[in-house]
């Protein structure tokens, strides 16, 4: 089982938005497999990469926010979308765990230039 997601503790000049894009994705595989515990739901991890990629890809295309080069500000929109809709899917059950690795990914965000 894969540990809880941690925002990699890089210096400010190695973030760029297609970093912290790829962290997203890491991010929400972490919280996927911490929902799946939840739910009593086991996903493969294969199943589970290619999910989430589908799924923060068409979060990414709804927002009209470009996935293959991304900014700031169509990151912060995208996780935003895809808070709102773990919270949507998750309920309280999931509040915690949305709540923590929301903040894993601001702490990657505020190092991004505006």
């Amino acid at each position: 089982m894969g540990e809880t997601y941690k925002a990699p503790d890089v210096p400010a000049e190695s973030v760029t938005p297609s970093f912290v894009r790829d962290e997203l994705l890491a991010c929400f595989e972490s919280a996927n497999r911490e929902f799946s515990r939840i739910l009593d739901q086991p996903v493969g991890d294969e199943a589970l990469k290619q999910q989430v990629r589908q799924f923060v890809t068409s979060v990414f295309s709804r927002c009209g926010v470009s996935f293959e080069d991304p900014t700031k500000a169509g990151i912060m929109t995208a996780i935003e979308e895809c808070k709102k809709n773990a919270e949507d899917m998750m309920g309280p059950k999931g509040s915690d765990i949305i709540r923590d690795h929301y903040e894993e990914m601001m702490k990657l965000l505020e190092k991004l230039p505006s």
